[in-house]
């Protein structure tokens, strides 16, 4: 579960850990991340833990330092409250051969709750408490 708490003039985004970061109202601004940055770094995120999971799996030793993971969201035009496309690149270890990563792109794709969920049909429900 995630928390959050507005608290010195910042919205403060916990977990049962504590404090993790802070969210910010637009992209680019200093002092945190906007919803979008968070729901790109979602994906990227679940994407790079899928990843990490096969090459476990498939005993592949790599450089995990030079896997990169970029997702921009972006609206259709004229769409002002939601999120029509996800793109995301993805850099492999140069050791990788092309087949391999062609593999990896599609079981990181089927492997990622949340890519899933933001491409299936789910439902919010907001209550007050």
């Amino acid at each position: 579960m995630v928390k959050l708490n507005w608290a010195q003039n910042k919205n403060e985004i916990s977990n049962e850990a504590g404090v993790q970061l802070s969210g910010n109202m637009g992209p680019n601004l200093d002092g945190g991340l906007s919803p979008k940055e968070l729901l790109e770094g979602a994906v990227a995120l679940c994407l790079s833990i899928t990843l990490q999971k096969v090459l476990e799996r498939d005993a592949v030793e790599a450089d995990l330092n030079e896997v990169e993971i970029d997702v921009v969201a972006s609206k259709a035009e004229g769409v002002e409250n939601h999120f029509a496309k996800f793109e995301v690149q993805v850099t492999f270890p140069s050791t990788f051969e092309t087949a391999y990563k062609a593999k990896l792109l599609k079981i990181i794709e089927r492997g990622c709750t949340i890519s899933n969920t933001l491409v299936s049909d789910v439902a919010v429900e907001i209550v007050e408490r």
